[in-house]
């Protein structure tokens, strides 16, 4: 049953994305980036009690290496399998409802599915750095930077210690606070890398994408940079968590320890 909620979570989580995202690729609107922070949020109200609402294998790695204690390595393979197949079979609805909109904007565009150019409807599913600003290096660093303050924040709202935001179980307004954040990253981010920061959405959808037609230019993509949605992330997402839990966290911990200084 957890493993179940994990995909359908999932598959939420992944279906406002694609639904969100605009098939230009260059063109973010603020209404955009608010439908990816809200399906979000809802994906994890939905699963939270039942799998922690795991939804990203970046941040299931960073709970993995940092949060060890509370959370198996034993763990891993099954969540990741569940959130890899939540985006494939979001892709493949979304795909189903959408399929003769797609292929009206590739007639109109003269675009032949799979060639050159084609990118611009298959980002529709996984992301890409055609910013020609964004070279493989600059793209790889925005993931893993992106992906490590998306993990920090999330550390930091469902740390214990932390009450701003409520204490124990009642820390109801946590998924809205994620939502917004990635909200915050895709709005600052996008137009250069798509804002992945979860393998899951990217790899799922990328792979039933190349199983339709659009082939290479899924996978490996025009720029043979289908591995940067994935890597980046699970670097960047234990990063940010360890930043969190090693350092700021344990600062704050210090200073309930230790009495202020008289002021003279």
């Amino acid at each position: 049953w957890r493993v179940r909620r994990n995909v359908h979570s999932r598959h939420c989580d992944l279906y406002r994305g694609d639904v969100g995202r605009n098939c230009r690729g260059t063109i973010w609107t603020l209404a955009g980036d608010r439908v990816i922070g809200i399906g979000l949020g809802l994906a994890i109200y939905i699963s939270a009690h039942i799998s922690d609402a795991h939804l990203n294998p970046a941040v299931t790695l960073a709970f993995a290496i940092v949060r060890y204690r509370v959370f198996s390595w034993k763990k891993i393979p099954i969540y990741v399998t569940a959130q890899m197949l939540g985006g494939f079979f979001a892709a493949a609805i979304m795909y189903g409802f959408y399929h003769g909109a797609v292929e009206s904007f590739e007639d109109n565009l003269g675009l032949e599915r799979g060639s050159n150019g084609s990118e611009r409807t298959a980002m529709i599913f996984g992301e890409y750095f055609p910013n020609p600003a964004a070279f493989v290096a600059e793209a790889f660093f925005i993931e893993a930077w992106g992906t490590a303050v998306l993990v920090f924040v999330i550390f930091s709202l469902t740390d214990s210690h932390n009450t701003t935001v409520g204490s124990g179980n009642n820390k109801v307004v946590v998924p809205i606070l994620i939502g917004l954040t990635l909200s915050f990253l895709v709005s600052m981010y996008g137009p250069l890398t798509q804002g992945g920061y979860n393998p899951a959405r990217d790899f799922g959808p990328r792979l039933f994408a190349a199983l339709v037609g659009w082939g290479r230019i899924a996978i490996p993509g025009p720029r043979n940079g289908f591995w940067l949605y994935i890597i980046a992330p699970l670097i960047g997402g234990p990063i940010g968590g360890a930043l969190h839990d090693l350092g700021v966290a344990n600062i704050t911990r210090l200073k309930r320890f230790v009495k202020p200084a008289k002021q003279f």
